[in-house]
């Protein structure tokens, strides 16, 4: 597992991570839409935002479903569904390092953060035999109010690698990541995760929150942890397919003619370890992922296209009422050639179609 390559470009944003984690979310729903009006005769039988039902009685709110046609439209009728599919993605969680707390909890550091020796901490990277030790500290040079200075450790020596100097307004940040490569980043406050080609292994936010007289009064440190409630995420969709399954064909386990299928449209899948994908694996038909890249294109062409106020245009509500949103998904899917979602076990990106198999209407997964 690693953080997300959609998480380097929106952490740049400077938003909330609910509010960003919304529109990511929303980002995928309208690739998806799209992919689904691809096939005009699919989207006849399309339901948007519709409880669909489960054995358990339950309605499950889905993002797509499929019905049988009855009287010119979808019946949205039980035994007429044919389809559904959901959209997930877990985010990056920030909390509060905890040895940043314990530090914080000292008498001693129970000061304004310019008064104390400064905050340190370790970081060892995947798969080797050093640490790296990070000491955060304040200055009294004119030019700047924050130091980070980075040691190696490796073979009971110290080497002081970079000695970094930044000048730190309220609320600004210093990014401490570290790459898929082992590479270690210090960037300030004009700087962003975006920069760096590598997708990356960890991340320590430095918030800087009270600056008085330009002596750094408060600091906040949060390290980013890559999805952990993609389990909980995995057990949903899961528990959505098992029991729709179960009242639509009177079964749990999969069946092969495929009368019906449950699909799940995952985001920022860097996130889903191993036992969050065997459990989607187990319940759902088909599980699809939409490449970071897409998602992150997506935000840059909304951005050219509708202004600073782009992230409310990305709804279904406007992809069904604003022509230009939905010209702008349809170009979007053009310029990947239509690969927008990849088979999350065999890795081949494929479409959605509709087809009559046994005098039936089935949603089918085929190979571009």
């Amino acid at each position: 597992m690693h953080l997300s390559d959609l998480f380097k470009f929106t952490q740049g944003l400077g938003q909330k991570g609910h509010q960003i984690g919304r529109k990511v979310g929303d980002a995928i729903e309208l690739l998806t839409y799209g992919m689904i009006n691809l096939d005009p005769e699919l989207s006849k039988f399309l339901v948007v935002e519709q409880g669909v039902e489960g054995e358990t009685a339950a309605k499950h709110k889905v993002e797509f479903s499929f019905y049988n046609i009855e009287f010119g439209v979808p019946s949205k009728k039980t035994n007429d569904l044919f389809g559904l599919i959901e959209c997930k993605k877990v985010g990056v969680e920030q909390t509060i390092k905890q040895n940043f707390k314990i530090w914080k909890a000292k008498t001693e550091n129970k000061k304004d953060f310019h008064e104390t020796n400064g905050y340190s901490f370790k970081s060892s990277p995947t798969g080797t035999n050093f640490k790296w030790s990070i000491l955060i500290k304040s200055t009294k040079l004119e030019e700047s109010n924050l130091e980070v200075i980075v040691t190696k450790q490796e073979n009971n020596a110290d080497d002081v690698i970079s000695i970094n100097y930044f000048n730190c307004e309220a609320n600004s940040q210093v990014l401490i990541a570290v790459d898929v490569r082992n590479k270690l980043y210090v960037l300030g406050p004009n700087q962003h995760l975006s920069s760096i080609k590598h997708s990356l292994n960890k991340c320590i936010i430095i918030q800087i929150k009270v600056v008085d007289n330009q002596r750094i009064k408060s600091i906040n440190v949060n390290e980013s942890l890559p999805g952990p409630q993609t389990p909980e995420k995995a057990k949903q969709s899961s528990f959505v397919s098992l029991d729709v399954r179960r009242k639509v064909l009177g079964r749990f386990d999969k069946t092969e003619n495929q009368s019906f299928i449950s699909i799940l449209v995952i985001g920022e899948a860097s996130h889903w370890e191993d036992k969050s994908r065997s459990i989607v694996r187990l319940c759902n038909d088909f599980n699809l992922i939409i490449p970071d890249e897409i998602l992150v294109y997506l935000f840059v062409e909304f951005e050219k296209k509708f202004g600073k106020n782009y992230q409310s245009i990305i709804t279904k509500t406007n992809y069904q009422q604003n022509t230009e949103v939905k010209i702008l998904i349809y170009e979007i899917i053009n310029h990947f050639n239509y690969k927008i979602l990849r088979d999350m076990d065999t890795h081949n990106f494929v479409k959605l179609k509709h087809e009559i198999v046994e005098n039936s209407n089935r949603l089918v997964i085929e190979l571009l």
